[in-house]
């Protein structure tokens, strides 16, 4: 038996969480929990200041791995944005 890796785990969270709210107005709970994510990111980095003095410090060694981390959050917001656009009720 394999255990699911975190992406399944939070794609199956968002598609629950979804599945809560008729599907016509999914597009605004997606931008809500879009806008609360970013927020709560911008938040943390306030909390953090030193961390982020440190970040800049090591930048250069990190740009790889925030590449790599941008590269999964973006194909993750456009297998959302697909599976938002096919289970979509379809105009008549």
């Amino acid at each position: 038996m394999a255990f699911p890796n975190i992406y399944t785990i939070l794609v199956n969270g968002y598609f629950h969480v979804l599945s809560a709210f008729p599907s016509a107005v999914a597009w605004v709970v997606s931008l809500v929990i879009l806008i609360g994510l970013v927020f709560t990111f911008m938040a943390l980095i306030r909390a953090n200041f030193l961390f982020v003095i440190v970040l800049v410090l090591f930048l250069p060694m990190l740009i790889p791995i925030f590449w790599r981390l941008l590269t999964d959050v973006y194909m993750f917001f456009l297998f959302v944005l697909h599976q938002a656009a096919t289970q979509a009720p379809k105009a008549k």
